[in-house]
C-alpha cells in the first residue's frame, strides 16, 4: 500500500464496506469525489483524511503518509488499545479509563 489511495481502499474494504459507492453513501459523500479519492485521480485534504481515519478506525497518519501499522497487521493487543485510545476524543478517552478501572477491579 503505497499510496493514500491504496490505504483509503484497504481500509474501506477491512471497515466492510463492498464497494466505494457504498462507503461514499454511508459516508454522505458525492461518489464521484469518494471515488477520486479512493482511485488516487484526486487526492484527499487532511480534513477529509480525518473523517475516513475516524469512521473506518485507523489513524490520520497511517492513511495520509503510512505511518506505524497498518489496520489488523499487529498482534500485540497493548498496540491496538492505544492505537484506539489515541483516536478518542478527550471526554471518550475519560469513559475509557473509568471503563478499564472497573474490569481491572473485576479481575481482583
Amino acid at each position: 500500500m503505497d499510496t493514500p489511495a491504496d490505504r483509503l481502499r484497504h481500509a474501506r474494504v477491512r471497515a466492510g464496506y463492498n464497494t466505494g459507492k457504498e462507503a461514499a453513501e454511508a459516508l454522505g459523500f458525492p461518489v464521484s469525489t469518494y471515488l477520486g479519492h479512493e482511485n488516487g485521480s484526486r487526492g484527499f485534504p487532511a480534513k477529509k483524511a480525518a473523517i475516513y481515519a475516524r469512521r473506518y478506525k485507523v489513524t490520520e497518519e497511517w492513511l495520509l503518509y503510512g505511518k506505524g501499522d497498518a489496520p489488523g497487521e499487529t498482534d500485540d493487543p497493548k498496540a491496538e488499545v492505544v492505537r484506539l485510545f489515541r483516536q478518542l476524543p478527550p471526554i471518550k478517552k475519560a469513559e475509557a479509563i473509568g471503563y478499564l478501572r472497573g474490569l481491572a477491579e473485576v479481575q481482583k
